[in-house]
């Protein structure tokens, strides 16, 4: 499983790809791999840095948009505008994929 993974609930703004093992029927999930990774510190530039470094994580793991099956945001607790749009931009992303 390809997850896209976003928070912004901090002053760094971190954007991920993991592959999550879910296992065999009647084994648990296993190994959780990164894939690739962003962490930049910004006290006020979440808006404009959040997806193009989404797009340079999916480029840097080999993977396309598509091949995502979840997306995950952190819900913080956290200042209201950076909270906003990381959870706007893992929601549009997720509903352009029709993904959970």
């Amino acid at each position: 499983m390809l997850v896209l993974a976003v928070d912004t609930a901090t002053p760094e703004v971190v954007t991920g790809i993991v592959e999550l093992d879910t296992g065999t029927a009647g084994s648990p999930p296993g190994r959780l791999a990164v894939r690739s990774e962003r962490v930049e510190t910004t006290t006020r530039g979440h808006a404009e840095i959040l997806t193009t470094r989404i797009l340079e994580c999916l480029e840097e793991a080999g993977v396309a948009r598509a091949d995502l099956d979840a997306v995950v945001v952190g819900q913080g607790p956290g200042p209201f505008t950076g909270l906003r749009v990381g959870l706007a931009t893992g929601a549009a992303f997720a509903d352009a994929l029709g993904v959970d």
